[in-house]
């Protein structure tokens, strides 16, 4: 006849036995495997019988038996009633599995066994690590990206900066976790006027469940204020709440200076591009010669000067230019170079003054070639240059010539050079001599 304790004692061993967790029962003093159920002996790949000659530390690669004796100790001497940790399982056939153990000590009828309930968390431990591996790879990200990441909560408080919203606010994250992220670098007006929360785009994202972007100006910890480009999106949860908002902030400061530079240049050429036609314009219309020939060549001759000063201009990025390097660049281009001296102080140009000298030097290059220095064998030409009182006077002087004469009247040649030098606010004074001729220009710097 079966009594209710075997019967009790039967269905106690059939759960135990298809239990989902492995189940492992030792005695206390010689630490013999006594039971060991299906899932444990499955993922082992012992038979029971094998089992029962071994003990805990035979299983347990990280642990001796020294080392697990002294760890159920507290067990044993009943000054805890459960011990949790986690270990490291051999099976048979020599590879490992991570487990938790949850231990305890029983006593039955002076026999003294333990019981232990043990999970295998080999699948959890992995995507534990991948999760980290995740989490250190979006903490490089974010550390390393140039990106300024904010992100608020519920409550629009700062949970969040990364290394680059610290360096572009002046503030440290624990100077700003759990402080409204707009009370911290968005308060006020570039005019000092308080900028609302109300106001705000950028934590507008939040209750309004959409994303937006724009531009704003933040104030800097030191108080002064910079423009940023911002997307502000709200974050969800897994019921798609919105929880929070991601803030990517970026300082459009040089971008500005950059605009502002480019629309000052884009003025600039066209300002001088117009200046350049309507030069070209007169020349085209003033230039005079006796045949076609001679125009296009006196007129192209005109423009190329006018083209060197612009490319000059150009390769300084329309700053000015040296006057010993104008004044090479116009005779190079017309001069023999062993018969030109030049000789004079370093002279900076302001952008204004560098067109019309260029083109007076060529109009007396141009003239030596045909009527001066230059239409004889040993013609020479010296140009030197001083400064005064702030005032530049430039010399231009031709011997070994044939004579020169003093024209009847002005060709468009001379009234050019008027021009030029009303240009330069300055004057001309031109002698024919007996030597050659000789020209001093003056204009103020």
């Amino acid at each position: 006849m079966t009594t209710i304790q075997g019967v009790t004692n039967d269905r106690l061993g059939r759960i135990v036995e298809d239990a989902a967790s492995e189940v492992y029962v030792f005695g206390a003093e010689d630490y013999l495997f006594r039971i060991v159920n299906r899932g444990a002996r499955d993922n082992l790949g012992y038979t029971i019988d094998e089992l029962r000659s071994l003990t805990p530390w035979d299983i347990k690669p990280e642990i001796s038996r020294e080392a697990f004796v002294a760890l159920v100790q507290p067990l044993i001497r009943g000054v805890v009633e459960r011990l949790d940790f986690d270990t490291v399982h051999r099976r048979r056939d020599g590879t490992l599995y991570s487990v938790s153990v949850r231990l305890q000590l029983f006593e039955e009828q002076g026999d003294r066994v333990f019981y232990a309930a043990i999970q295998d968390i080999t699948e959890r431990q992995q995507i534990e690590s991948d999760l980290r591996d995740v989490t250190r790879r979006l903490d490089a990200i974010l550390d390393n990206t140039t990106m300024s990441v904010f992100l608020m909560d519920d409550r629009q408080q700062c949970v969040f900066m990364n290394k680059a919203a610290e360096q572009l606010t002046g503030y440290a994250f624990a100077e700003t976790a759990g402080r409204p992220l707009h009370d911290v670098i968005h308060h006020s007006y570039p005019d000092g006027r308080p900028f609302p929360l109300s106001e705000c785009a950028i934590d507008r994202a939040f209750p309004r469940n959409a994303g937006t972007q724009g531009e704003e100006v933040f104030v800097h910890k030191d108080g002064s204020f910079y423009p940023v480009a911002f997307t502000a999106s709200p974050v969800r949860d897994e019921r798609t709440n919105v929880v929070g908002t991601v803030v990517e902030v970026r300082d459009i400061s040089e971008d500005r200076r950059n605009k502002e530079a480019r629309d000052l240049l884009m003025r600039e050429v066209d300002h001088r591009s117009r200046n350049v036609l309507a030069i070209v314009h007169s020349l085209v219309h003033l230039t005079r010669a006796d045949d076609l020939a001679t125009y296009k060549a006196t007129l192209a001759g005109r423009i190329d000067a006018l083209s060197r000063a612009q490319t000059s201009l150009a390769s300084r990025r329309w700053e000015g230019g040296e006057l010993r390097d104008v004044v090479r660049d116009s005779l190079d281009a017309l001069c023999p170079g062993d018969r030109v001296a030049c000789e004079g102080s370093q002279v900076s140009l302001s952008p204004e003054q560098v067109q019309p000298i260029s083109m007076l030097l060529h109009e007396l290059a141009t003239n030596a070639n045909k009527y001066g220095a230059f239409s004889a064998g040993d013609g020479f030409v010296s140009v030197t240059w001083r400064v005064d009182d702030g005032q530049v006077r430039l010399s231009w002087k031709e011997t070994g010539g044939p004579q020169v004469v003093e024209p009847e009247r002005e060709g468009f040649g001379s009234i050019l050079k008027n021009s030029l030098m009303r240009q330069l606010r300055g004057r001309i004074d031109r002698q024919w001599t007996a030597t050659g001729l000789a020209v001093e220009m003056t204009f103020p710097l």
